[in-house]
């Protein structure tokens, strides 16, 4: 199959799937226009987009890549109505790009709001379990990737998590805890063929002979000092190639929330993303009038970059500016300042800006969007229908960059004509 029929079914498979999210299934017809244009902006270069671009070609034409996403975030991420909408566009660009859901959180343990694309049950109660959130400020950590952590002194608790939509499907499963003399250890259930502590990332890992749709474990003490466990996250793998997108998000988060997660990086070497969604700012902003520190918003996000480049120095960045919003029920006029911030952050890192408070329409247009129904009367969080353009803006602007970087590489290669369509 040569690469102009693939490219056709590229623009027409979305239209092939029903699976689709509730965020997605509830759009409106027509999906309703952007102020301004949809698409990546670059106030640099492209050039640090070249990776990710290329893998994304290898895993289309030839199956033969795995790509990592990662979205980090706050309440937005965390509620999976986004993310979830996000990953489905995404896995739909193509035939065979779909991959494992890959990293997440089980929320319910922790006592919070939980995607309802998957349960979490744990035996013989959910009440033996404590939430602490690095946006918290009486909260304690030591966290990890997720920014959150479950905790528990119960040595005979069961957790079972399983998904509401697709199954899992895995063969390998990671249970993200911290070590320590006085933490429990993780049994898992169903067989697993061989199951070992990975030290590198902080996780009990076990792989199976056969694919797994249900994620079981309990915990154990093998000596009288165990009497805690702390799980940070879980990640499921099914060692095939494809694309995966990792929800990273806590409530109330912002980015220096995330700072005083100390096994940040040592954990996210378990994905070695290939390209970040930064979402985090909503929080930031979340201020009155004129106390939005924009010079210690830049520095944090800074630190982030470094740490994330520390574990690959190849990966591309998508910032999103926040969706214009309310503070305590009146406008915020944080909203554009974080829009320069985050500018200002892809110029100096060569990175990529999805500007969604101005294609919402910029300033005061929040008022119109809640009127509409798309988002919620507290002005900070959309609807089901709000998340989903949110969604389809993003993952159109992402296949719209990646198709002109493929016509820029053929017209390159001495190929003058590239027909997207059948004419």
């Amino acid at each position: 199959m040569n690469k102009l029929s693939l490219f056709c079914i590229f623009l027409i498979y979305n239209f092939c799937i029903s699976a689709q999210p509730v965020s997605l299934k509830s759009l409106p017809d027509p999906l309703p226009e952007s102020a301004i244009p949809n698409q990546l902006d670059f106030p640099n270069d492209k050039k640090n987009f070249i990776p990710f671009f290329d893998k994304l070609n290898d895993l289309i034409f030839r199956g033969s890549s795995e790509i990592n996403i990662v979205h980090i975030g706050g309440s937005h991420v965390q509620a999976g109505m986004l993310t979830d909408a996000i990953r489905f566009k995404l896995q739909s660009m193509s035939p065979g790009l779909e991959g494992e859901r890959g990293f997440f959180f089980p929320f319910a343990l922790a006592h919070t709001n939980n995607p309802r694309t998957y349960k979490t049950k744990a035996f013989p109660s959910l009440n033996n379990w404590t939430g602490q959130r690095c946006s918290v400020p009486q909260h304690k950590g030591p966290w990890g990737l997720s920014g959150i952590r479950a905790w528990t002194r119960d040595t005979s608790s069961r957790v079972q998590i399983f998904s509401t939509k697709k199954p899992f499907d895995f063969k390998q499963i990671r249970i993200f805890a911290a070590p320590s003399d006085s933490s429990m250890s993780v049994k898992f259930l169903n067989a697993p063929d061989s199951s070992w502590y990975n030290s590198s990332i902080d996780a009990f890992e076990a792989r199976y002979k056969k694919n797994q749709d249900t994620i079981n474990f309990r915990l154990f003490c093998e000596n009288d000092k165990q009497n805690y466990f702390s799980l940070e996250g879980v990640q499921v793998l099914r060692g095939t190639h494809g694309l995966r997108y990792h929800a990273i998000g806590a409530n109330g988060a912002a980015t220096h929330s995330y700072l005083k997660c100390t096994r940040f990086k040592k954990q996210l070497k378990a994905i070695s993303p290939d390209l970040v969604l930064f979402g985090l700012g909503i929080n930031d902003a979340y201020k009155k009038s004129g106390r939005f520190d924009s010079i210690a918003f830049e520095r944090n996000y800074d630190s982030i970059v470094k740490a994330i480049k520390s574990v690959n120095s190849d990966c591309s960045f998508i910032y999103l500016t926040n969706n214009d919003s309310f503070y305590k029920g009146h406008y915020n006029p944080h909203g554009e300042v974080v829009r320069r911030s985050m500018y200002r952050l892809a110029k100096k890192h060569s990175a990529a800006v999805h500007d969604l408070y101005s294609l919402m329409g910029g300033q005061n247009s929040i008022a119109f969007w809640i009127r509409k129904g798309w988002a919620k009367k507290d002005g900070i969080h959309m609807t089901s229908v709000g998340y989903g353009i949110q969604a389809y803006w993003l993952a159109e602007a992402i296949e719209s960059e990646y198709l002109m970087s493929q016509i820029e590489n053929n017209s390159d290669s001495g190929i003058t004509q590239f027909n997207l369509t059948n004419d």
